[in-house]
């Protein structure tokens, strides 16, 4: 699917002195810092008209003004997700074949030290940004896009009504549904799911899919069976813990902190997969790989979602005028040994 988006002239010193009604040289000062007396009040009304509009001081642009620097960011929500850091890596590699550096952020599901981020990449005249938004809100692209910074969103999609802009992600509906399914085809009709309690869209997309297939089966979905935490390894537990006392035979985990606490729960209290409880895991965590018996999980297009993204912003810089693109893309399911036949 493509779109098309004008880019937008950047917001200049000289259009905080027409907002704020004074001159320029007075701008320049408050944002200079210059030993120079200025009136409180003249001080503020400068500071809140660049507010209002968006201005953010460029700290190099009278050393390169009109030349790329060769530097992109990448903006991501949660470094320590696997899922993002490996996807890191892909794109830090093309880029560089590319003649890039690659300056890697965390905004750790901060809107807040997002907005602070991406002030000071924009001061310093990036190229362009990967951004997987904090919360999945899209406020903070006003300021890449005030700047005429070509930026790619990953992930976690904004609503139609939104600004075009590039996109990649997964399907997050369909690996809940082919987890749901993975265990309905084994004969299970008791299945759980587990995950993070967030607004976030895509997140609550793996549930509508676990749903879906339950339904798609005959079987009614029962909301005591959703069970939804922080994110963090003790929500895991505390949810591994409800499982068996729910009577389930089955359970997807749908988010890779908590799956990894309620595995440690499992082990605990010497509950074995799959011959007490049968699991299907979203996503493929390193420690996925050293647990036996091999845990079944939905692998998710790590590689070619950085391989797009990285393209797409690159194609994006060498040529404003191109056609804006969203690509969705498919999971499918890596299986293992946790899942028993009914």
């Amino acid at each position: 699917m493509t779109s098309s988006q004008k880019p937008r002239r950047s917001v200049t010193i000289k259009d905080v002195a027409k907002k704020a009604g004074t001159s320029i040289a007075t701008v320049s000062y408050v944002f200079s810092n210059a030993e120079r007396y200025l009136r409180p009040e003249l001080r503020e009304r400068v500071l809140q008209a660049a507010a209002e509009i968006g201005y953010v001081k460029n700290a190099a642009a009278s050393s390169i003004k009109g030349k790329r620097r060769g530097i992109l960011a990448v903006v991501v929500a949660q470094f320590g997700n696997t899922f993002f850091t490996r996807m890191c890596v892909e794109i830090v590699s093309i880029a560089r074949q590319e003649g890039y550096v690659v300056t890697l952020c965390n905004s750790d599901e901060d809107p807040e030290q997002e907005r602070i981020i991406l002030e000071r990449l924009v001061a310093q005249r990036i190229d362009g940004c990967i951004l997987c938004p904090a919360q999945s809100t899209e406020d903070n692209t006003a300021l890449l896009q005030r700047h005429r910074i070509p930026y790619v969103i990953l992930e976690r999609s904004f609503p139609e009504s939104f600004a075009p802009h590039n996109f990649v992600g997964q399907d997050n509906f369909q690996s809940g549904y082919l987890a749901t399914t993975h265990l309905l085809e084994a004969g299970h009709r008791r299945i759980a799911f587990s995950g993070w309690d967030s607004p976030i869209p895509n997140v609550r997309e793996r549930v509508d899919g676990y749903r879906a297939a339950l339904r798609e089966y005959g079987v009614s979905p029962n909301q005591e069976l959703v069970l939804t935490d922080e994110l963090s390894e003790a929500a895991g537990r505390r949810m591994a813990g409800k499982f068996l006392a729910a009577g389930v035979t089955a359970a997807v985990l749908g988010q890779h902190d908590t799956a990894k606490g309620a595995l440690q729960h499992f082990q605990d209290n010497n509950i074995h997969w799959p011959q007490d409880i049968s699991l299907v895991v979203v996503g493929t965590p390193e420690w996925t790989g050293v647990l036996r018996p091999r845990l079944t999980c939905i692998q998710r297009p790590e590689h070619q979602m950085a391989v797009t993204a990285a393209t797409m912003l690159l194609n994006n810089i060498k040529n404003p005028e191109v056609d804006l693109v969203k690509q969705l893309y498919t999971c499918t399911v890596a299986e293992g040994e946790s899942v028993l036949r009914m």
